[in-house]
């Protein structure tokens, strides 16, 4: 097995970009759910993979600053973005294929969104039939789609913080193949992936939240940040560092989005911040902002972004990427991790086989891949 030294140099802040000396396996193991204790999420922290994902992470929020959210068509050449592109819509059109069933009033669960997500299993894999799909990479993207649950849990008929990673982790891995991205002008490719296509998965996941009445996973209640997700506010926190937004500016734009508002928007929402912001008022009403998200509502009376911002980054690894019963369900293979991904035990190996065997047999690659990272 061979590996891709993944360098760069840009540092900001004392903190680098990217983590140096990161090396991934061309010819990446295969992904499995090993992060099901606390010393392998720790070990997980300090993997070649997760230093070259968080590296990427704040790179993109570093290039991403002053830019708004990009929707409609993509007219672009990168044939990642498109297929991705159209993978969203076409589950955003298959909800109307799957109504809600009638059940009593409970609040979470709507056991239509298990036949939804049969049908994403069935469906979403014939989607990626690009001749374009470098050798592995389908091998490391689908278990991060299907078997960890990126669009929400069948089961628990749940969605979180868990699950979003997940997908974020696909989009990631897209770039280490190389069919997103590269050098040069072609690293706008993968600030689309967070500017356009994780603003639709927002639109797609939102509305499983809203049809389905998902569960939130793992929520803090009050003490939490957001019942669903994290990362649009890491990222529109970034969005907005240098605007004339303010943390104010943007709760009040959210909520004058709101169906209830007496007073039409003055402006769209162009960031992910102030979009999470307006998605999480429809699903939590009844109760001041200050109430129900007393986090989001201290954040909002800070005179900038520079401090929410660097919050957030911290909370990130220590209560998403950091904490085992959110990430315990993720599947990681040779490119979220290195070239020594944590065993498992016989029962999650049999498992283990049984999602990856025959289903999975035409899309493992054969040839290793080179990371497109020295910049």
């Amino acid at each position: 097995m061979t590996s891709t030294d993944l360098q760069h140099t840009d540092s900001k802040n004392g903190e680098s970009s990217r983590s140096q000396g990161v090396y991934l396996p061309t010819n990446p193991v295969l992904p499995r759910p090993c992060l099901t204790t606390d010393s392998a999420v720790s070990q997980w922290h300090s993997s070649p993979g997760f230093q070259g994902f968080w590296g990427w992470i704040k790179r993109r929020c570093e290039r991403i600053k002053g830019k708004e959210i990009l929707r409609g068509d993509y007219h672009g050449d990168s044939e990642g973005i498109k297929t991705l592109m159209t993978m969203l819509q076409s589950m955003l059109d298959w909800v109307e294929e799957v109504p809600i069933q009638p059940q009593s009033s409970q609040r979470f669960g709507n056991l239509a969104f298990r036949s939804y997500t049969k049908l994403v299993e069935e469906r979403l894999p014939k989607l990626f039939t690009s001749t374009t799909v470098p050798p592995n990479l389908l091998s490391q993207l689908l278990p991060l789609f299907l078997n960890s649950y990126a669009f929400g849990h069948p089961v628990r008929i749940d969605y979180g913080t868990g699950h979003e990673l997940a997908f974020v982790l696909g989009l990631w891995v897209c770039v280490v193949s190389g069919w997103i991205g590269g050098e040069g002008d072609q690293e706008d490719e993968e600030d689309e992936l967070i500017l356009r296509v994780f603003t639709k998965y927002l639109d797609l996941t939102t509305l499983l939240q809203k049809t389905y009445r998902l569960e939130p996973a793992g929520s803090h209640g009050v003490w939490g940040l957001d019942d669903y997700c994290f990362l649009p506010y890491l990222f529109g926190s970034a969005q907005l560092m240098d605007g004339p937004l303010t943390p104010s500016l943007s709760l009040s734009l959210a909520s004058s989005h709101h169906p209830s508002s007496t007073s039409p928007p003055q402006n769209p929402i162009t960031d992910l911040y102030t979009l999470s912001l307006y998605h999480l008022t429809l699903f939590k009403t009844g109760a001041a902002f200050s109430e129900h998200s007393p986090m989001l509502w201290s954040l909002s009376q800070m005179k900038d972004w520079i401090k929410p911002h660097g919050g957030l980054r911290k909370m990130f690894l220590g209560e998403v990427t950091g904490k085992r019963v959110v990430v315990q369900g993720l599947w990681v293979g040779g490119w979220n991790w290195g070239e020594n991904v944590p065993d498992i035990s016989q029962s999650q190996r049999t498992k283990t086989n049984e999602v990856m065997g025959m289903n999975n047999s035409s899309i493992v690659g054969a040839e290793g891949t080179k990371a497109p990272w020295a910049r």
